[in-house]
């Protein structure tokens, strides 16, 4: 699987165990990367969880037997949407004007293509982004931005 289908399907079985409401732990099988240095999916997930920690307390794999090609996760509370989670850092990067295709190659690393574009346009809806035009270009630029 790619990263974002990965991690899809990690918020799908993540959201299954807290709506069944039998206190469980997950145990997610991601590799550890081609490299052996971790994989894309391996971080994106760890990093998820580290910047949640009132959603959910995580164990990697090499601190129960070494092995880095897993990962125990123990959900307390749901975890913000992958597009959600894309926002803040999309606002963030449109200080400058940027173009829809700027900040969907910017961020192909952390999300699939269609989720970027719909945070973009939820963005812009919610006042967030400004949609402006240059060079007969739409460009989208942080509301707060002068």
């Amino acid at each position: 699987m790619r990263k974002a289908e990965a991690m899809g399907c990690f918020l799908s079985a993540y959201d299954r165990i807290l709506e069944s409401g039998i206190a469980s732990s997950l145990k997610v099988i991601h590799g550890y990367g081609s490299t052996g240095l971790g994989g894309a999916t391996r971080s994106s997930i760890r990093s998820l969880l580290r910047g949640n920690p009132l959603c959910a307390q995580f164990t990697p794999g090499e601190d129960i037997d070494g092995n880095p090609g897993y990962t125990i996760v123990y959900p307390k509370r749901r975890l913000p949407s992958g597009c959600m989670q894309l926002w803040d850092r999309i606002v963030e990067y449109c200080a400058s004007p940027k173009t829809q295709s700027d900040v969907v190659h910017r961020f192909l690393r952390i999300g699939s293509e269609p989720e970027i574009v719909t945070a973009v346009r939820e963005l812009e809806r919610r006042g967030r982004l400004r949609a402006i035009t240059r060079n007969g270009r739409k460009h989208y630029l942080d509301s707060r931005a002068r």
